[in-house]
């Protein structure tokens, strides 16, 4: 948080320009008019609400000159972790020492750098921070939808933004290639470090001809992945100057609730930098503090600068590359207001620069290294040690004469590396929230969530699919829809990647336990789900019925936002009675009055898959929205059998004293062929093969799901499938080969 002060004529000064259209976009005081073009935009897919700048300024909300990343909540966050963030760098060019960036001060400016090195108009209205996500198109109409819709039609594939070749051909041709999802929701941007004033406005030396282009994404889930938000930056040296022993830092003034109780540390093994509440209780819990228990932010390289290193291979550009290693976290430190050793460094001034250089390399701004406490050692981290564990050099306990919690800034950093003209690098930075029991148990769960994005980004975010939706037909008659689905999505099994192989979390502690993993890592198919909406757009879901294999599993749970705390509560409950494949709907769920003829209703079936160790523990299909419209039938339409009207089988072979009847659910898709059933086996041990006898295809073979005909038949009959139009009911008798089925006839 920035507390310098600020005088009174300022004040009044401020007031006065505010009302022109200015505001204050610095630290001390000086008043600068911004760039028309330093655009803000936000992500909020997930639980997390984050806003970026085209001039590189993060986390900061452009409203409120103040905190912004809020989390959780998404979209309706109000509790925030984050002042403002940023990716920033230190080089020598020649013997000069050089740092740019975005802290409390931006040194961006929007565009790309033209051929021959000379910036793009930054006053372009092109330049800016576009935003793209999965299923705008099934938005309602609206601004939101609207947006969505002109940055994916003006998707500036020119100035680097990625894409998909659908056709193959190498040229980007709208409405056939598209904009590359890396995450269910994408923004992305393009800015260089060629503006002198921004420049020498950060820490007071010029420029070096450096183009970013920036991706920011995030993904539709609940669970660790719905914590974390991912920064890609592509650095492009389009200068004449050779960077030398150039190192990327991302910098934070990361204010958890509230500010004024915070400690900060790092992992060296995650390459993660952190913040923490000091104590277990942040700001009482009112405004944006979070109270009792606090979570814990962080940062992460989940892919830091690639750098020379013959047998290893290296992450870049989404693929790998032999022959280099990316590196990790190089140097950490932490800013401390009041502190000596631990100042923000210089800004607008080239000393400036040799301060924070020093700091970008582990050691303190005047050069001299830092000493660790407890081993009287040079050290490149500050902090590093473990407050959960109460082991090493770490804020509160574990620094002897260290100080007391307050508003907390700190740096990480990678390299170096060297980046000579027309070279590039790919720098990515996650940031990660988690809340635990206490405030020390969410760096524990900060850096298990931590380590799960880590193998994903590894993996490309191949990330456990959902189970495929199933294929859903409707019947529409007076006042009255029957919804009824296929099996296709019951063979659905997949691993669950983030927990594959990883040791287990123990229920009790919420910790680790090393060497034992999880004997159970996947999401295999467990129910569906039916819903009515208010629109094809799927707004307002309610739930109106459940159908779930019959397991002993009746509860699933899910981690949802309650008064601004993320908590565990049961999401899925059901049954355990057995599978079902079709609903009667007689009642809209709104009004709880019957359908009305002529008006039209939204309906929709999702499979769900479950796994018991996962976070979420289950995976949902997307809904695919039917429009229905009830109605009587039509005058000149008539069939030989009706909605729910039952066939009795034909016997036409063999001895026996039972049935096979079938009931019709949509009698326009009845085919007029033969059907028969065999039967084999005793009658302990008895199966039957469904065939259909016009086309010689087998249906269902070796099949043992009798119905009991006490229930007469009922439509609502557990397991029994729709197949082409009907049920079919078959009792254990010892039949050997029955029916015929009349067809469909139309008028």
């Amino acid at each position: 948080m920035r507390k310098k002060a600020i005088t009174f004529i300022s004040a009044i000064f401020v007031i006065a320009i505010m009302f022109m259209g200015f505001k204050v976009i610095n630290d001390n005081g000086f008043l600068n008019k911004p760039t028309t073009n330093d655009n803000f935009n936000f992500i909020a897919i997930n639980q997390i609400l984050m806003y970026v700048s085209n001039n590189g300024d993060g986390s900061h909300d452009p409203s409120t000159d103040g905190n912004g990343f809020y989390w959780p909540g998404g979209i309706n966050a109000v509790k925030s972790a984050i002042f403002e963030d940023g990716l920033i760098w230190g080089t020598k060019i020649g013997r000069e020492i050089r740092v740019n960036g975005n802290t409390h001060r931006q040194g961006l400016q929007a565009g790309k750098i033209l051929p021959g090195g000379i910036p793009d108009n930054p006053g372009d209205p092109k330049y800016r921070v576009y935003k793209v996500r999965k299923g705008w198109e099934l938005l309602p109409p609206g601004e939101a939808r609207t947006d969505y819709e002109t940055d994916f039609n003006e998707w500036p594939v020119e100035d680097g933004a990625p894409w998909i070749d659908v056709d193959g051909d190498g040229i980007y041709t709208p409405g056939v290639d598209h904009p590359e999802f890396v995450g269910d929701e994408v923004l992305w941007y393009v800015a260089n470090d060629m503006d002198e004033g921004r420049a020498t406005f950060t820490y007071g030396t010029s420029s070096i001809g450096l183009e970013f282009q920036t991706t920011i994404f995030g993904f539709n889930r609940t669970g660790d992945m719905g914590d974390v938000v991912f920064k890609k930056y592509l650095i492009i040296n389009k200068g004449t100057n050779t960077c030398n022993e150039m190192v990327f830092g991302y910098w934070s003034d990361t204010d958890l609730g509230d500010a004024g109780d915070d400690f900060s540390g790092c992992d060296t093994i995650l390459s993660l930098g952190y913040t923490y509440n000091g104590d277990n209780d942040d700001g009482g819990g009112t405004g944006n503090a979070y109270g009792t228990p606090p979570p814990a932010v962080g940062y992460d390289f989940f892919q830091g600068p690639i750098v020379s290193s013959p047998g290893d291979s290296a992450k870049f550009f989404g693929g790998w590359r032999q022959g280099f290693r990316n590196l990790g976290l190089t140097a950490f430190t932490v800013y401390i207001n009041g502190s000596a050793t631990y100042p923000d460094p210089t800004q607008g001034q080239a000393i400036g620069s040799v301060e924070f250089y020093k700091y970008l390399t582990g050691f303190i701004f005047n050069g001299n290294p830092y000493i660790d406490p407890h081993t009287n050692q040079p050290v490149k981290f500050v902090v590093p040690g473990d407050p959960v564990a109460g082991t090493g050099w770490y804020e509160g306990p574990g620094w002897p004469g260290g100080e007391a919690p307050d508003d907390r800034r700190h740096v990480m950093a990678s390299g170096p590396i060297t980046l000579a003209p027309g070279d590039s690098q790919e720098v990515v930075v996650g940031i990660i929230i988690a809340i635990g029991t206490d405030n020390l148990n969410s760096i524990t769960e900060l850096k298990r969530k931590d380590a799960l994005a880590q193998i994903a980004y590894d993996l490309d975010f191949k990330l456990t699919p959902a189970p495929q939706a199933p294929s859903t037909s409707s019947v529409q008659k007076d006042r009255t829809v029957t919804l009824y689905w296929e099996n296709n999505s019951e063979d659905y099994d997949e691993i669950d990647p983030l927990i594959s192989g990883q040791d287990s979390i123990s229920r009790e502690t919420g910790e680790s336990v090393p060497g034992q993993p999880y004997q159970d890592s996947t999401y295999v198919f467990e129910g569906y789900r039916i819903w009515q909406y208010r629109d094809l757009a799927g707004t307002d879901p309610v739930l109106i019925g459940i159908y779930d294999l019959e397991n002993g599993i009746t509860t699933i749970y899910s981690m949802v936002t309650i008064n601004g705390v993320l908590t565990r509560i049961p999401e899925i409950k059901s049954l355990d009675e057995g599978l079902k494949y079709h609903q009667i709907i007689i009642n809209n769920s709104y009004s709880n009055s019957r359908l009305r003829n002529g008006t039209p209703y939204y309906f929709a079936a999702t499979a769900y898959g479950y796994s018991q160790n996962s976070i979420p523990q289950f995976l949902e299909s997307s809904p695919q929205i039917s429009e229905v419209f009830p109605g009587t039938q039509k005058i000149d339409e008539t069939f030989p059998y009706d909605t729910g009207e039952n066939i009795r089988a034909e016997q036409i072979t063999g001895v026996g004293h039972g049935f096979v009847e079938l009931k019709v659910v949509d009698p326009y898709v009845l085919t007029g062929d033969e059907y028969r059933v065999t039967f084999e086996g005793a009658e302990e041990n008895l199966s039957y093969s469904f065939i259909n006898y016009t086309t010689n295809d087998t249906i269902l073979a070796d099949c043992t799901n009798f119905v009991d005909f006490e229930a007469e038949f009922e439509l609502d009959t557990v397991q029994a499938q729709i197949i082409d139009g009907f049920i079919l009911n078959v009792q254990n008798t010892g039949m050997i080969e029955i029916f015929e089925v009349p067809g469909k006839n139309s008028a």
